[in-house]
């Protein structure tokens, strides 16, 4: 509804009520495409700034590697609003089995600016605001591709962890909208990483969840990462920006302001003992070593240590074959976790040649990993060293003299009359 001075003066202006009508549905019109961004007629205004907005690493799994989103402020057109590719819907049919299996539908969406500031520092995650010294035809070219991604039939992808995410839509449209000129600058990041090893920064202050992800993450995360493969990290994302040129004398950036945490929270506390994974995984290997002096408490420990062994090792098979998810191919890992072991963990005393012949050669492999622990083209985690070898050791107590603590059932032998 239009003020009474709108009315006032659309009166004084048109005195038949056809041409009133017809011009009110012109003024509607006209600010509709002002407001709404998905409208054919959106010009930016002179005014208009576009900025890269860098999240700070938040406290909740999703958030632990940071956030990036583009921000358009133009005071002129009363428009500001960031455009975020990291969005999901939990509605969507099958959410938690598409999510495992890497086909969870990832979409752009837009919120003002202001809800974008208050939801990230309600985390405590401070945020840096980058804004890019573009022409008014790169803004423009900017916001004509966001509003082409944002349309019901293109704002949908199809999510990749080092590939196709929040940050590395960024840097494609943006370099698409600034022209060929603009090759990212790495010169002042450090070379020679892999994508594995970009992650571990973030993962230092919750070493479980970092076991966690080495443990799931295969050969294609110990892949040296090109320059532009860096920025799939937010931060990475936000230091290329910073010293990119955008051509032969002007920066991409413009200037750049912090947007600080007022109430900051504590820095973490130190997680102990029970933080630690590597001092447990020693731990459950001593004790494994340990039953092996008592019948019952080797039987319990023995089913319950083959089982989680199986469990870990279905669950790599299955992120491996059964997914989408192009980090967790070909892991190695799965040589001491065999989804096998789930067929022999109730093994006991005097069990069959052929079960003790299982165990053995899963000792054998366990002590050939060993062996080849660095030459593997994986980054295997350091943890697990312990449990691989209690593998090697409970695999070949029955085969190795030194460590052998019951006879072998041979198999019967059948005579011929």
């Amino acid at each position: 509804m239009l003020s009474g001075c709108g009315e006032a003066l659309l009166s004084v202006a048109f005195e038949d009520k056809k041409t009133m009508l017809r011009s009110f549905a012109l003024f509607v019109l006209f600010f509709s495409s002002w407001l709404l961004p998905g409208q054919s007629q959106f010009v930016l205004s002179d005014s208009a700034k576009v900025s890269l907005m860098t999240v700070a690493p938040g406290p909740f799994v999703y958030s632990i590697f940071g956030h990036s989103a583009i921000r358009i402020n133009d005071p002129v057109r009363q428009f500001d609003r960031c455009f975020n590719y990291g969005t999901f819907d939990f509605e969507q049919p099958n959410f938690i089995l598409k999510f495992c299996r890497g086909r969870l539908m990832y979409f752009l969406d837009m919120e003002p600016y202001r809800s974008f500031e208050y939801g990230n520092l309600y985390d405590h995650r401070p945020m840096q605001e980058q804004v890019l010294n573009f022409s008014k035809a790169q803004k423009q070219e900017l916001m004509d591709l966001l509003r082409e991604n944002f349309k019901e039939e293109n704002r949908n992808y199809k999510y990749d962890f080092f590939y196709d995410n929040c940050a590395t839509r960024i840097r494609d449209i943006v370099q698409l909208a600034a022209g060929k000129n603009v090759h990212f600058d790495a010169s002042n990041i450090p070379s020679g990483k892999t994508m594995r090893q970009l992650l571990m920064p973030y993962l230092d202050h919750s070493r479980w969840m970092r076991f966690g992800i080495n443990l799931i993450l295969g050969q294609a995360a110990d892949r040296r990462a090109a320059p532009a493969d860096y920025m799939f990290l937010p931060d990475y994302l936000h230091d290329m920006f910073k010293t990119t040129k955008l051509d032969k004398k002007n920066m991409l950036v413009a200037s750049e302001r912090n947007i600080p945490d007022p109430n900051p929270l504590p820095p973490p506390a130190s997680t102990g003992f029970w933080g630690n994974p590597l001092w447990i995984m020693c731990v459950v290997a001593l004790l494994g070593i340990l039953s092996m002096w008592d019948a019952k408490a080797e039987r319990i420990f023995d089913g319950v240590f083959w089982f989680v062994l199986g469990l870990a090792g279905v669950i790599i098979f299955l992120l491996w074959f059964a997914t989408d998810h192009s980090a967790t191919k070909l892991n190695w890992n799965i040589l001491w976790a065999l989804p096998s072991h789930l067929l022999f963990f109730w093994r006991k005393r005097g069990v069959t040649y052929w079960v003790e012949s299982y165990f053995a050669a899963t000792g054998l492999l366990a002590l050939g990993l060993l062996a080849l622990w660095t030459f593997i083209p994986q980054e295997m985690p350091l943890e697990a060293i312990p449990i691989v070898l209690l593998v090697f050791v409970k695999g070949l107590r029955r085969r190795l003299p030194l460590i052998r603590t019951a006879p072998v059932a041979e198999p019967e032998r059948v005579v011929m009359a």
